[in-house]
This record gives C-alpha cells, sequence and structure tokens, in this order.
C-alpha cells in the first residue's frame, strides 16, 4: 500500500478537533498525519492497517494514533455495500497551542502519558464506556468546556496506562540521561537483527553486564531485549509478506532473523494473534 501525507482540515482557532464521519467508506488510502489522533468506531467493522501490524476492529472500539503512524480503516470485504460507517475522531498536535498547557507542572503526567505513547493503543473493552462518554461530552462542548473535557480524557486514560498496549513496535524512551545510549543499542540492533545476535553482543555494545542491560533495557523501551528483537524481527516479516517479495514462508523467516521455521510461526502469533498465512490471506482481502 502506497502511504500518503494527509494534512487535518483543522480550523485554526481550535486546539482540539473534532470530526464526525457518516460515509459508506472510511478514508481509502494509507495514510499518515502530524496529529495525534482518537478514532472511535460508532458504526462499521474491519481492519485497522498499520506500518507493520494490522488489528481487528468492530463498532465501540477507540484507537489512539501517534504522530505521523502510517494507517487505513478497511471495512470488511463482506460488508454490504450499502452499509454506513460512522466515527468521532479527535485530533491534537503537542507543537501547536497546546504545547505552553501541556508543559505546565500540573500536567506534567499527562504530556508524560501522551509522549510514552506515540506508537497508539486500542482502549481495552473494560474501559470503552467512560471513554466513550468523556468522548460524548467533548463532542458536545464548546470552547473552554471542551478544552477542560479533553483533559478530563487523557487524564482518564492516564490512570490505566498500564494496560494499554502499543499498536507498533515499541519506541524509546528519551526522559533521562540514558537516552543517547539506549538510542545507539536500539540503533545497533535494528541494523542486525536479520542475523543472530545474542544478549552478551548487546550489552557489550552498551558497555553493560548482561543483567544490568536487561533492566536498563527494560526501563527505556518497555520491553525485554528478547522481545524487542522479536517484534523487529516479525515487523520486517510482515513488510516481506504484504510486499509478496518470496514464495515461501520459510524464505520470509529466514530473512526476518528466525533460524527456525516453527520459532517464525510461533513468534508471529504471539504478536500479530494471527498465523503468517492467515496474516497474508486477511491482508490480501482488504487490500
Amino acid at each position: 500500500m502506497k502511504m500518503i501525507q494527509f494534512n487535518v482540515p483543522a480550523p485554526k482557532d481550535k486546539s482540539v478537533y473534532v470530526q464526525e464521519d457518516r460515509l459508506t467508506d472510511f478514508y481509502p488510502y494509507f495514510h499518515k498525519h502530524e496529529e495525534y489522533q482518537f478514532m472511535w468506531i460508532v458504526k462499521g467493522e474491519g481492519t485497522l492497517f498499520l506500518a507493520d501490524s494490522f488489528h481487528p476492529f468492530q463498532a465501540g472500539d477507540i484507537f489512539l494514533l501517534g504522530p505521523n503512524q502510517p494507517h487505513v480503516f478497511k471495512k470488511n470485504a463482506n460488508s454490504l455495500n450499502d452499509t454506513e460507517v460512522e466515527s468521532v475522531s479527535i485530533f491534537f498536535h503537542l507543537k501547536g497551542s497546546l504545547s505552553s498547557l501541556f508543559h505546565m507542572p500540573e500536567l506534567s503526567g499527562i504530556l508524560e502519558f501522551i509522549l510514552h505513547n506515540t506508537n497508539g493503543f486500542k482502549v481495552p473493552h473494560a474501559y470503552t464506556g467512560r471513554v466513550k462518554r468523556r468522548i460524548a461530552l467533548l463532542k458536545k462542548a464548546s470552547m473552554m468546556d471542551q478544552l477542560v473535557s479533553f483533559i478530563f480524557l487523557l487524564k482518564e486514560l492516564s490512570l490505566v496506562a498500564h494496560e494499554l498496549k502499543p499498536l507498533s513496535i515499541a519506541s524509546v524512551s528519551g526522559n533521562d540521561d540514558g537516552y543517547l545510549r539506549i538510542h545507539e543499542v536500539c540503533r545497533y540492533i535494528k541494523e542486525n537483527f536479520r542475523r543472530t545476535i545474542t544478549l552478551e553482543e548487546a550489552a557489550d555494545h552498551a558497555n553493560l553486564t548482561p543483567q544490568a542491560f536487561c533492566r536498563y533495557f527494560k526501563k527505556h523501551t518497555g520491553l525485554t531485549f528478547v522481545g524487542y528483537l522479536n517484534e523487529l524481527r516479525i515487523q520486517e516479516a510482515c513488510k516481506l509478506i504484504t510486499a509478496q517479495r518470496y514464495e515461501s514462508m520459510g524464505l520470509v523467516a529466514y530473512n526476518s532473523g528466525f533460524n527456525s521455521i516453527t520459532n517464525f510461526n510461533r513468534v508471529f502469533r504471539s504478536i500479530t494473534g494471527f498465523s503468517p498465512k492467515e496474516y497474508y490471506s486477511r491482508y490480501k482481502n482488504n487490500i
């Protein structure tokens, strides 16, 4: 899928832009935009495609998409042609008029929550009811009341931050002096994940013992070393599968850094929720 840069038509007098859509289909192009986007699926079902993963959705689901996170919502191919889809989107940009607000000391926790979720998340079903109520209040409000409702929406979600799983591979946290070191390690892993790379090798690159490296890596990425490595490899596998460049899943596995097709299938399913063949079939049926 070819990706395009999308410009959100937000009015200049709004820090938070609410958009309601009732159409025959979702916006059909793989795209990204600079703004964060909350997306509440009011009506419709299908699949959310990202650069390295996809997520089935149905009416009532709510997603946060990060800035410049490529995505497209695809309605199920077996849906009736006259089936209407309905959604509510909330767009906001941290570099705009909200910047000075979120840098107030009282909102530092909210800012940290937003920055930690640049790879987006799906709101767990246990919390969609209360989040929908927050969005409904925000949608009806105007001016200052809308801004207050928006902050309460973020606060509501920040309280369950530990239960939110990124839609895409986790990013590196840069909140302390260790950022440059861990960033360099992640760069090194990204350049070498297609071959065998050990914990000891990565730790040595960071000038840490393996035990210290494990703690340090988990603190900054939210993943274990093996978890991060597997995420990178499955991300690559998804790209190869959808690009249809290889005739067998064995070649996809090998060129993604796996030495065992059995391990590849197991890890692929644990991360995406599907087998490689199911992933390809689902992708093919929705493009």
